[in-house]
């Protein structure tokens, strides 16, 4: 039986990952991970990309333009950190709306929230493009170095367990609480959830930690939403994986901000995205804990061989086939 993809996205990259059928000694990892690897004498380099599409990954409503480079920024950093890597320098694409005013205003406040960024961990914006169009839109490269061994998504064990570096879901309550209140009013009554949305910190520090030990098999950057990026783990290594969540520790304020919504604060754990945590999978010989002082690790569950896909615990100790519910920009476009 064919296993089944675990997102539209997924699918789509490996079919043009089949099409285009390049191969060069010089790049040890390509497309389809966090970023991709070239060897270059005693280092590696990490070539990683993203973009960020007004009305799709941000709201001018509610965020303000330093807030969207600094964001747009840190998802870079993230697919950096997830590969065990350190930010060296980055291009950016930018393409401003002509229906905006103050442009000029408005693209020095987006470079604040870069430089922001780049200050925090030591790297530089060396070049880029610059362009008029219908909407906001940030395209970003960043390329890393690492010295130590590169993580990638690929070897987990069967039996690994997978720990995750902070509790998901923050990010996409304090958006329903932005969406709700607006940024005033949200940020009053929530401040931690709207901060974990408006100003995420990815984990390059742990990242390298993490790379530096030999019982770490594999990593990713925790940035779809658990359901998708879980689901990615077990296919790229032909394993399953039973969440184990029950007993995590959820914040009173996510907690009271889903009475307050009426919505489920699962939906946020296990579906919601932008948190740029690390998902790794360790040996079973390994404590995270112990090597990550000052860093929240949370226990999730452990591969299998018994079966594909993604199963999770519920409280009656059953384990049920955890359905997708993270961002699918394929499947949601209709593609």
């Amino acid at each position: 039986m064919r296993k089944k993809f675990p997102s539209g996205e997924y699918e789509l990259l490996a079919e043009l990952k089949d099409n285009l059928n390049i191969k060069n000694s010089v790049w040890e990892t390509g497309i389809g991970d966090d970023a991709a690897v070239r060897l270059c004498y005693n280092e590696k380099l990490i070539f990683t990309a993203d973009t960020s599409v007004e009305n799709t990954h941000f709201d001018l409503n509610t965020m303000c333009m330093e807030e969207v480079g600094y964001r747009a920024m840190v998802s870079n950093i993230s697919d950096c950190a997830a590969m065990g890597a350190v930010p060296d320098s980055a291009l950016i694409q930018l393409v401003f709306p002509d229906r905006c005013k103050n442009i000029k205003e408005s693209i020095f406040q987006l470079y604040n929230g870069f430089s922001k960024a780049c200050k925090k961990w030591e790297f530089s914006i060396v070049g880029g493009d610059l362009s008029v169009g219908n909407q906001w839109i940030i395209g970003i490269t960043l390329i890393g170095r690492a010295s130590v061994r590169v993580v990638t998504r690929k070897g987990i064990q069967n039996g690994d367990l997978l720990w995750v570096s902070g509790v998901p879901g923050l990010s996409a309550a304090g958006l329903d609480a932005l969406k709700k209140w607006g940024r005033k009013d949200a940020s009053a009554l929530f401040p931690t959830l709207v901060n974990n949305h408006v100003r995420p910190v990815p984990q390059v520090t742990l990242g390298r930690i993490l790379a530096e030990n030999q019982h770490v098999h594999a990593m990713m950057d925790l940035s779809d939403g658990l359901s998708k990026d879980c689901a990615t783990l077990a296919y790229e290594n032909n394993l399953g994986l039973d969440l184990e969540t029950k007993n995590i520790q959820i914040p009173d304020t996510m907690i009271q901000l889903s009475k307050k919504l009426g919505t489920g604060w699962q939906e946020w754990f296990m579906h919601g995205g932008e948190d740029y945590h690390l998902l790794y999978a360790v040996s079973p010989d390994l404590n995270p804990k112990e090597i990550c002082s000052g860093v929240e690790s949370l226990y999730l569950g452990k591969f299998t061989n018994n079966h594909h896909g993604v199963l999770v615990c519920n409280d009656a100790g059953e384990y049920k086939e955890l359905s997708a519910g993270s961002w699918d920009h394929i499947n949601r476009t209709g593609i």
